[in-house]
């Protein structure tokens, strides 16, 4: 009599710990799925549809990591710092940048990286023009201003490399170019 109460004891306890390791499992893979699928939740079955999801499903392999370059071999983007001068006011106005700074009338300038309001000059554009960096080199271009962007008196249509000494005219507002340095390598 013992005997039979002890197997199913054993028996019982059996069923029960298969329960536990087959609800641990599950409850595994379910956090595996929701960290591989990024936290989004897994579509419900319902008792209709077919039995394709009850299929075990292959893991995707995630793809490898590509080889990162290390650091003293990634180009780094280097900055620019310009000067320019308002000539008839001798107002200085000097911007570090990496890719461009706007020059209009407009007060907010947030579509450029830095941005020269210039309130006094009625002919000048919302956005007038930009010092744009490309390769080695910053060029003038202007933004589609009514009354036209000039580098050194002579009107711009297309993009135009500036340089030290330089005067952009733009509306009645004449701008020298003090300085242009760029960052050492």
């Amino acid at each position: 009599m013992w005997y039979w109460i002890v197997m199913f004891i054993l028996i019982a306890g059996s069923i029960v710990m298969l329960g536990v390791s087959f609800s641990s499992i599950k409850k595994n893979r379910a956090i595996a799925d929701a960290q591989e699928s990024g936290g989004r939740r897994r579509r419900r079955r319902n008792e209709d549809e077919d039995d394709e999801y009850d299929m075990p499903q292959r893991r995707r392999r995630r793809p490898e990591p590509e080889e990162e370059e290390p650091p003293s071999r990634r180009k780094k983007k280097r900055q620019w710092k310009i000067i320019l001068e308002d000539i008839d006011s001798w107002d200085k106005y000097s911007f570090t940048f990496y890719d461009v700074v706007g020059i209009g009338r407009g007060k907010d300038g947030s579509m450029y990286e830095k941005y020269l309001p210039i309130m006094g000059d009625g002919r000048i554009s919302k956005m007038h023009c930009a010092i744009v960096h490309r390769g080695d080199k910053l060029y003038l271009k202007d933004e589609g201003s009514r009354n036209g962007t000039y580098l050194n008196g002579e009107r711009i249509d297309r993009p135009v490399v500036i340089q030290r000494d330089d005067v952009i005219g733009i509306g009645e507002t004449r701008l020298e170019i003090q300085r242009i340095l760029r960052e050492s390598e």
